[in-house]
Protein backbone atom coordinates (compact mmCIF):
# COMPACT_ATOMS: atom_id res chain seq x y z
CA UNK A 1 0.00 0.00 0.00
CA UNK A 2 1.27 3.63 -0.92
CA UNK A 3 0.17 6.86 0.21
CA UNK A 4 -0.34 10.13 -0.51
CA UNK A 5 -0.75 13.81 0.74
CA UNK A 6 -3.19 15.99 -0.95
CA UNK A 7 -2.30 19.40 -0.66
CA UNK A 8 -5.96 21.18 -2.22
CA UNK A 9 -5.55 24.79 -2.99
CA UNK A 10 -3.54 26.77 -0.54
CA UNK A 11 -2.91 29.17 -3.12
CA UNK A 12 -2.38 33.06 -2.20
CA UNK A 13 -5.96 34.07 -3.90
CA UNK A 14 -8.10 31.14 -2.08
CA UNK A 15 -6.71 31.84 1.47
CA UNK A 16 -6.53 35.23 1.35
CA UNK A 17 -8.94 37.81 -0.55
CA UNK A 18 -8.10 41.92 0.02
CA UNK A 19 -8.82 42.47 3.81
CA UNK A 20 -9.33 39.08 5.13
CA UNK A 21 -7.66 35.70 5.38
CA UNK A 22 -8.76 31.81 6.24
CA UNK A 23 -9.77 30.45 9.90
CA UNK A 24 -6.41 30.01 11.55
CA UNK A 25 -4.38 30.37 7.75
CA UNK A 26 -1.00 30.20 10.27
CA UNK A 27 -2.25 27.38 12.25
CA UNK A 28 -3.28 25.56 8.93
CA UNK A 29 0.29 26.48 6.72
CA UNK A 30 2.05 25.27 9.79
CA UNK A 31 0.33 21.92 9.96
CA UNK A 32 0.34 21.49 6.33
CA UNK A 33 4.29 21.94 6.36
CA UNK A 34 4.19 19.52 9.28
CA UNK A 35 2.61 16.87 7.02
CA UNK A 36 4.99 17.77 3.64
CA UNK A 37 7.60 17.57 5.34
CA UNK A 38 7.11 13.87 7.08
CA UNK A 39 5.95 12.40 3.69
CA UNK A 40 9.31 13.81 2.09
CA UNK A 41 11.08 12.37 4.59
CA UNK A 42 9.18 9.06 4.35
CA UNK A 43 9.95 9.94 0.49
CA UNK A 44 6.15 9.18 -0.11
CA UNK A 45 4.59 11.32 -2.85
CA UNK A 46 3.04 15.09 -2.04
CA UNK A 47 0.69 16.04 -4.56
CA UNK A 48 0.19 20.07 -4.54
CA UNK A 49 -3.36 20.54 -5.77
CA UNK A 50 -4.53 24.20 -7.46
CA UNK A 51 -7.09 25.86 -9.05
CA UNK A 52 -7.55 27.41 -12.02
CA UNK A 53 -9.89 29.77 -13.29
CA UNK A 54 -10.82 33.60 -14.45
CA UNK A 55 -9.84 35.18 -10.80
CA UNK A 56 -6.81 32.36 -10.35
CA UNK A 57 -5.36 32.80 -13.78
CA UNK A 58 -2.56 29.68 -13.89
CA UNK A 59 0.77 31.57 -12.91
CA UNK A 60 -0.71 34.14 -11.37
CA UNK A 61 0.35 35.88 -8.19
CA UNK A 62 -3.14 34.84 -6.88
CA UNK A 63 -2.88 31.22 -8.17
CA UNK A 64 0.38 30.76 -6.86
CA UNK A 65 0.95 28.36 -3.74
CA UNK A 66 1.67 30.41 -0.08
CA UNK A 67 5.11 30.83 -0.75
CA UNK A 68 5.71 29.23 2.92
CA UNK A 69 4.86 25.52 1.95
CA UNK A 70 7.32 23.40 1.80
CA UNK A 71 7.14 22.47 -1.41
CA UNK A 72 9.80 21.17 -3.76
CA UNK A 73 10.34 20.81 -7.35
CA UNK A 74 9.92 17.26 -7.29
CA UNK A 75 6.39 16.93 -5.83
CA UNK A 76 3.55 16.40 -7.95
CA UNK A 77 1.71 19.82 -9.37
CA UNK A 78 -2.03 19.38 -10.78
CA UNK A 79 -4.44 22.01 -11.89
CA UNK A 80 -8.41 21.78 -11.58
CA UNK A 81 -11.03 23.70 -12.41
CA UNK A 82 -13.85 22.33 -10.09
CA UNK A 83 -14.08 21.74 -6.67
CA UNK A 84 -13.02 17.92 -7.30
CA UNK A 85 -10.18 17.33 -7.30
CA UNK A 86 -10.71 14.55 -9.70
CA UNK A 87 -13.07 16.07 -12.20
CA UNK A 88 -11.00 16.50 -15.55
CA UNK A 89 -7.32 16.48 -14.16
CA UNK A 90 -5.10 13.98 -14.67
CA UNK A 91 -5.12 13.27 -10.41
CA UNK A 92 -6.54 9.70 -10.73
CA UNK A 93 -4.41 8.77 -13.09
CA UNK A 94 -1.13 9.85 -11.35
CA UNK A 95 -2.30 8.14 -8.50
CA UNK A 96 -2.24 4.91 -10.40
CA UNK A 97 0.88 4.86 -11.70
CA UNK A 98 2.07 5.50 -8.29
CA UNK A 99 0.05 3.13 -6.64
CA UNK A 100 -1.32 5.08 -4.37
CA UNK A 101 -4.45 3.68 -2.41
CA UNK A 102 -4.36 6.03 1.05
CA UNK A 103 -4.47 9.73 0.79
CA UNK A 104 -4.28 12.16 3.14
CA UNK A 105 -5.40 15.38 2.63
CA UNK A 106 -5.44 19.04 3.63
CA UNK A 107 -6.40 22.22 2.02
CA UNK A 108 -8.92 24.69 1.51
CA UNK A 109 -11.42 25.76 1.54
CA UNK A 110 -13.56 22.96 3.75
CA UNK A 111 -17.04 23.34 1.91
CA UNK A 112 -16.25 23.16 -1.11
CA UNK A 113 -12.65 21.78 -2.78
CA UNK A 114 -11.81 19.80 0.59
CA UNK A 115 -15.45 18.38 0.91
CA UNK A 116 -16.00 17.84 -2.66
CA UNK A 117 -12.58 15.61 -3.21
CA UNK A 118 -12.94 13.70 0.21
CA UNK A 119 -15.85 12.10 -0.81
CA UNK A 120 -14.92 11.71 -4.20
CA UNK A 121 -12.08 9.82 -3.07
CA UNK A 122 -14.25 7.57 -1.08
CA UNK A 123 -16.36 6.65 -3.90
CA UNK A 124 -13.35 5.67 -5.86
CA UNK A 125 -12.44 3.14 -3.11
CA UNK A 126 -9.46 4.98 -1.67
CA UNK A 127 -8.75 5.00 2.31
CA UNK A 128 -8.45 9.08 3.28
CA UNK A 129 -6.94 10.18 6.45
CA UNK A 130 -6.66 13.63 7.85
CA UNK A 131 -5.39 15.54 11.14
CA UNK A 132 -7.88 17.56 13.17
CA UNK A 133 -7.74 21.37 11.62
CA UNK A 134 -6.35 20.38 8.51
CA UNK A 135 -8.97 22.21 6.36
CA UNK A 136 -9.79 25.96 6.77
CA UNK A 137 -12.40 28.52 5.08
CA UNK A 138 -13.96 32.20 5.63
CA UNK A 139 -16.91 33.06 7.93
CA UNK A 140 -19.68 32.61 5.34
CA UNK A 141 -23.40 34.58 6.05
CA UNK A 142 -25.00 30.77 7.46
CA UNK A 143 -21.97 29.40 9.77
CA UNK A 144 -18.77 30.80 11.34
CA UNK A 145 -15.84 29.52 9.88
CA UNK A 146 -15.09 27.40 12.91
CA UNK A 147 -18.68 25.63 12.74
CA UNK A 148 -18.67 25.08 9.06
CA UNK A 149 -15.24 23.01 9.96
CA UNK A 150 -16.57 21.36 12.83
CA UNK A 151 -19.65 20.44 11.03
CA UNK A 152 -17.96 18.86 7.87
CA UNK A 153 -15.27 17.03 10.54
CA UNK A 154 -18.35 15.30 11.93
CA UNK A 155 -19.94 14.53 9.13
CA UNK A 156 -16.27 12.83 7.53
CA UNK A 157 -15.61 11.18 10.72
CA UNK A 158 -15.68 7.44 10.17
CA UNK A 159 -18.03 7.70 7.33
CA UNK A 160 -15.49 9.22 4.54
CA UNK A 161 -12.07 9.34 6.32
CA UNK A 162 -10.32 8.43 9.46
CA UNK A 163 -8.89 11.75 11.70
CA UNK A 164 -5.34 10.53 12.36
Amino acid sequence: MTRALLVIDLQNGVCKSKDKEIYNYEKLISLANERIDDYHELDLPVIFVQHEDEELKRGSKQWQLDPTLNSLPTDIYVGKTHPNSFYKTRLEVVLNDLGVNELEICGAQTEYCIDTTIKMAHGLGYKIMMKHGASSTFDNRYLSAAATIKFFEQIWNERFLEFI
